[in-house]
């Protein structure tokens, strides 16, 4: 994944995505639209922990769990990542792209929406766990 630059953030270009064999840019999403898009974000990712714990000895427990973990979430995942790409053409990507090629979309679209996720671990732990380059240990 190729990192953006200082200038590419602030001036929000869009970032490239190869979907179907094609390139695409993504512009990342204003406040307004991408703090409701994160939420549903959030709420995809916290549901799917009680799936992991599925009795395989239940077989409906069982089939709801991988359902929901194979088919369901990645629909969900698929249609987050046009969601957050509004300008994106679906229906000709969907006829060209991979879920493999949305799979990798969707990573450089989770980049572009949690940007301050980078910043947090640091704003968290006192000074002294950070970690320190080798010229600062001594």
């Amino acid at each position: 994944m190729v990192e953006r630059s200082e200038e590419q953030k602030v001036f929000q270009e869009p970032i490239k995505v190869t979907l179907g064999g094609r390139e695409y840019g993504i512009s990342p999403l204003v406040i307004k639209y991408s703090r409701p898009w994160r939420k549903k974000v959030i709420s995809l990712i916290s549901s799917l922990p009680k799936y992991a714990k599925a009795d395989t000895s239940k077989p409906d427990e069982f089939a709801e769990a991988i359902n929901a973990l194979m088919v369901d979430s990645q629909d969900q995942i698929i249609d987050l990542f046009f969601e957050y790409a509004r300008d994106l053409n679906r229906d000709e990507i969907e006829e060209m792209a991979t879920e493999a090629d949305i799979a990798l979309g969707f990573q450089v679209v989770m980049n572009l929406a949690f940007p301050l996720s980078e910043t947090l671990p640091s704003m968290m732990g006192p000074e002294e766990t950070k970690k320190k380059s080798p010229s600062q240990k001594g």
